[in-house]
This record gives C-alpha cells, sequence and structure tokens, in this order.
C-alpha cells in the first residue's frame, strides 16, 4: 500500500530530499516524522473523521497534511488558493461544515464557515516540530477513502471524486513502471507542475514518494516569468517530467528549453490534455535521448489508465497520437462510441452526492462495475485512440459538429503548431465557430487567415469551417495548466 511503500523510502534514505518548493525542502525522514506528529495530533483532537481539507499551494506542510491524514485515518481534499471563495465554499459544504481545515498559505477567514476547525499555518508547524507517533492500525486501509479531489461538475458545481487507497496504490504500482523500468527511476527527480487540487499531480507526488524520489514543485508565479522559470527547472536537474501539454508548449517556446538545460531528462508524461504531435516531435528533437509519454485517463479512473511511449512512427501516421494500451488491472470497451472504463483503479463515486455518482457510474452485463467518461474514442488492436469529448458536440446550422474534429484537421495544416476550436454565442444562441492558432509561420492578417480557411476547405465541409481565425503567441491557460477555452470564448463575445 502507499503509506508501506513511503515508509519503506523514509527508512532507507532518510537524508535524501523528498521534496523541493520555492519555500525550501524537506527530507524522507523529516517527511515521516512531521507527517506521524500531525497524524497523532489529529488522532488525539479531532473528534471526526470527515475528510480534511488541506489549503495551499505547493507548500511543503501540503504534503506532510496528505500523509497525516492518512495515517490517522482520514481523507484529505486538496484546496488551491487560486480557485474562488464561491468554489471553495461549495467543496466545504460537501465535505460537512464540521470539517477541519489544514491552512498552509493566507486564506480569506469569510470563505469557511463559522464552525470549521482551522489549523493555520503557524499552529500547524508547531504540532509538526512537537514530535508525535500514531500506530499503523490507524492508517487507511485498501477500501478506506484516501484522497477527494473536486473537480467541475456539468451544473457549475464541483464534484468530488473519492479515490481509495487500493484505487492510488494500483496506479502507482502501473505508473512505476511507465515509460521505464522502476529500478531506474529510484532516486531521480520528478518535475510538479500541477496544483495539488488537480489529479494530474498525483503521478509525479505519489510515483516520486513510492520510489524514494525527489519532487520538484514549479509554482505558478513561475509560469509568468520565463527566465526564472527555467533557472529554477535547471537548478532541479530533473529526470522526469510531469505536466499538461499547455505547459510544455509554454517551454518549447523558449529555444533553451532543451537537453542543455536538461541534460539528465529520460521521460517526459503528459496528462490531462490532448498530446498533439507538433509538440511531441519538437520534444523528441530537443530531447533526443528521453521518452515522450502520452498517457489517458480521468479524474475518476485515478490519474490515469492507458499510456504509450510515441515513436517516430506514430508521428508519421496521418492519425493524431494514440494515448496507449490499457493498464493491467483495467478494463475499457467501447459502447456507442463512448469510453467506458472500469477496474482497479476506478473511483467508488461522488462525495455525498449519490445522484450523479449513479449518473456516472453503473454495473455492466458481467458484474463489474464501471464508468461513463464522456469521451469518444476507438481501438486499433490493443492501442487506443481519443476522438475528443461527445460534450464538444454542437449543432450549427442544423449540423451537428465535432469540435475537436476541426481541431484534428487544423493540426494537421502545415504550419500550425497549436489549435483550439469554440463556439461563439449570441443570445443563447451559437452564431459563429472560432479557431484560435499558435503559429510560426503565420500572422494575424487576413490573407493568412484565408490560407487556413482554404486548407480546411479541402479536408471538411464548408459548414465546419470557421469564420472566425484568430492567430496569437500562446493559449491563456487555467489554474491547472490546461487551454482556458472559457477564456477564449470570451474574447470571441466582445468582438462578435
Amino acid at each position: 500500500m502507499i503509506l508501506d511503500r513511503i515508509k519503506e523510502s523514509a527508512d532507507d534514505a532518510p537524508l535524501q530530499t523528498a521534496v523541493h518548493s520555492l519555500q525550501g525542502e524537506i527530507t524522507y525522514g523529516e517527511l515521516w516524522d512531521r507527517s506521524d506528529s500531525l497524524a497523532a495530533y489529529l488522532d488525539g483532537n479531532i473528534g471526526n473523521h470527515l475528510p480534511v481539507i488541506v489549503y495551499g499551494h505547493k507548500d511543503l506542510l501540503m504534503i506532510i497534511a496528505f500523509l497525516a491524514c492518512a495515517k490517522s485515518g482520514r481523507a484529505y481534499c486538496p484546496v488551491d488558493t487560486s480557485m474562488s471563495g464561491e468554489r471553495i465554499a461549495d467543496i466545504v459544504n460537501t465535505v460537512g461544515e464540521a470539517a477541519v481545515i489544514i491552512t498552509a498559505d493566507e486564506y480569506d477567514e469569510k470563505v469557511w464557515p463559522e464552525n470549521a476547525r482551522l489549523i493555520d499555518k503557524k499552529q500547524t508547524e508547531k504540532i509538526c516540530a512537537a514530535g508525535g507517533t500514531i500506530s499503523e492500525s490507524e492508517w487507511l486501509g485498501g477500501d478506506d477513502v484516501f484522497y477527494i479531489i473536486f473537480t467541475s461538475g456539468s451544473t457549475g458545481r464541483p464534484k468530488g471524486v473519492q479515490i481509495t487507497n487500493g484505487n492510488l496504490s494500483a496506479f502507482a504500482e502501473w505508473s512505476s513502471d511507465l515509460g521505464g523500468p522502476r529500478a531506474e527511476k529510484r532516486h531521480g527527480t520528478y518535475i510538479n507542475q500541477a496544483p495539488f487540487s488537480f489529479d494530474l499531480s498525483v503521478m509525479d507526488i505519489y510515483t516520486s514518494l513510492t520510489n524514494c524520489c525527489r519532487l520538484w514543485c514549479v509554482e505558478k508565479s513561475l509560469q509568468s516569468d520565463h527566465e526564472a522559470l527555467l533557472r529554477y527547472i535547471k537548478q532541479g536537474c530533473p529526470d522526469y517530467w510531469v505536466s499538461t501539454p499547455s505547459f510544455a508548449n509554454l517551454c518549447l517556446a523558449d529555444r533553451e528549453f532543451n537537453d542543455e538545460l536538461m541534460p539528465d531528462m529520460k521521460a517526459f508524461y503528459f496528462c490531462g490534455e490532448t498530446l498533439n504531435k507538433d509538440t511531441a516531435a519538437r520534444l523528441r528533437e530537443r530531447f533526443p535521448r528521453a521518452a515522450v509519454v502520452n498517457t489517458y485517463g480521468p479524474t475518476e479512473s485515478t490519474c490515469a489508465v492507458t499510456g504509450t511511449v510515441i515513436t517516430a512512427e506514430m508521428l508519421k501516421d496521418p492519425r493524431p497520437l494514440p494515448i496507449g494500451t490499457v493498464k493491467p488491472g483495467t478494463g475499457i470497451a467501447i459502447c456507442n462510441n463512448e469510453i467506458i472504463i472500469s477496474g482497479d483503479s476506478l473511483s467508488p463515486g461522488y462525495l455525498n452526492d449519490p445522484q450523479k455518482t449513479q449518473a456516472a457510474f453503473f454495473t455492466a452485463e458481467g458484474g463489474e462495475r464501471s464508468y461513463h467518461t464522456g469521451d469518444a474514442g476507438h481501438f486499433d488492436g490493443d492501442m487506443l485512440y481519443y476522438e475528443g469529448r461527445i460534450d464538444m458536440q454542437i449543432k450549427y446550422h442544423g449540423y451537428r459538429i465535432e469540435l475537436s474534429d476541426i481541431e484534428s484537421n487544423l493540426m494537421a495544416l502545415d504550419g500550425v503548431s497549436e489549435a483550439a476550436v469554440v463556439p461563439a454565442f449570441r443570445e443563447d444562441r451559437i452564431s459563429n465557430i472560432a479557431a484560435f492558432i499558435v503559429s510560426g509561420k503565420y500572422q494575424d492578417v487576413f490573407e493568412d487567415r484565408q490560407k487556413i480557411r482554404n486548407g480546411l476547405r479541402d479536408r471538411l465541409p464548408g459548414y465546419m469551417v470557421p469564420k472566425i481565425i484568430k492567430f496569437t503567441d500562446a493559449f491563456p491557460m487555467t489554474g491547472n495548466g490546461k487551454i482556458d477555452r472559457k477564456a477564449l470564448q470570451k474574447i470571441i463575445q466582445e468582438v462578435d
């Protein structure tokens, strides 16, 4: 199980750095002892076993708190400082107003309920330094919920995805050998880009800690300062990179992002967004000794359930890149073009929301508990291909259109590095289709926009060709490092 493997790391290398951030670093021995102290405090002073909310951004105390919660028999729920007060309030209401909240950063008291138990940063630091032990009998078991990550729901209200100790252990067992044997990864360094409230961070946090590696956390503040970002990354001498493709594209915009900056890089891991060929090709060119690994999986399936190393043959194939073969212990079926997931890393459901759980999870004909992903896909042999979100289908002038289909065809045009397609609305009606393009070849002028439209007309029906074409140097990103499509839609609404 997860805590057993992290304990092995602490026993084997107590003086090795476990986690590094801009605030400092902590060794495995310190991480284990301080989380023991905090776990003992939670066990002795908190009368309920509700999930513990851990608030902050890449602070060392957050990782300490995650382990302390698990040691005291409680799930943890990470909340990032970038979240709005309204979203935080929704999360607290879902967890329960009597929840314990560990704050590893400054906070606005107005967002917390009056009867919530707040443990601020200074208090947490004192508790961690006070010493204390907790019996392993208190640790979370296999079916106990280990963490809860909230994702956006279709109604705008967040859904708390519960992941058990067994789910996470099954994932970490697979991810440890993904893209290379775990024996070669031991004592390496993992780049962490995603905030801890985004499930992509699960890949780097737990693959790193269970294999006695060093986690090198990249804070959001660095992402707006290229020189500082590259300097910080170089300082970490990373071996393994985990991020969204959008964050990699942000770094690739600087020519210094290459194997001279990171000479030890062995593998890039991507999840959370579609990895396009241009990004993969540029990474292979700049880091010829590193593997580029594409993975896929919704939050409900514990980060990722498929993976593959991108090859030269895949880049030459006219199809989009595959998202990989299925991990052991997971089942994937294609039903009415939708990807259906079952297996040992599948969530038990949404926290305190049986209605949404029943709508998304079901029992398949063979008796296996399964999940509707809402993603379209198909198999070619044992390799799975992603075809976009089913809910990215729109109806425009009477035609049903897959926006991801337009994006794929844009990416196939010469000179297009990235593409995002969004609908523009007027009075709750789709008035236009807009395409945003990142390109080093084209400029935002009429002639180049026409070249893009003409290229698409050779590949798509006329009704699918976007009327609005905009070139941009980079896409806006969400706090999780994904393309911010709502921000793109806002740009269109302002000019439409």
